[in-house]
C-alpha cells in the first residue's frame, strides 16, 4: 500500500500541471500528512517533477507500442489524432501495468470504453 506521500507524487505525475496539483493538494488540512512529510512535499522541484511526468508519459508509450503494432501504425498514419487519444488514456488511467501487453490491453479497453484495468 502507498503511502499518502507516495501516492501524492503518483498522482501528481498523473497531472498535466504536477507541480501546481500537488501545491493545491498540500493545501488539504485532511491529508494524513506530517510536517515533515509536507515540508519536503514543498520542497519538490517543479522542474523536477515534469521531467518525472514526461518520462513515465514516455515509457507507457513506448510499452503500449511494443504490445500492439497496430497502436504504432497508428501512430505513423496519425501522430496528432493518436497522440490525442494516447493523452486522453494517460489522464484516465492509472500507471500500473509493467508489460506491454498489459498497457496494449489497458488501451484497447480505453478506447472500447471499457474497463479500463486489463483482466489479470
Amino acid at each position: 500500500m502507498l503511502s499518502c506521500v507516495q501516492e501524492l507524487l503518483v498522482l501528481a505525475c498523473a497531472q498535466r500541471e504536477p507541480h501546481g496539483f500537488l501545491r493545491r493538494e498540500l493545501e488539504r488540512t485532511d491529508l494524513p500528512l506530517t510536517a515533515a512529510e509536507r515540508t519536503a512535499l514543498r520542497a519538490v522541484d517543479a522542474d523536477g517533477l515534469r521531467i518525472t511526468r514526461l518520462l513515465v508519459q514516455k515509457l507507457r508509450l513506448q510499452r503500449l507500442l511494443a504490445g500492439d503494432a497496430g497502436a504504432g501504425a497508428r501512430l505513423a498514419a496519425d501522430p496528432a489524432a493518436f497522440l490525442s487519444v494516447f493523452t486522453a488514456y494517460t489522464a484516465a488511467v492509472p500507471a500500473t501495468a509493467v508489460f506491454p501487453s498489459e498497457e496494449a490491453a489497458a488501451f484497447r479497453a480505453f478506447e472500447l470504453g471499457g474497463s479500463a484495468r486489463p483482466a489479470s
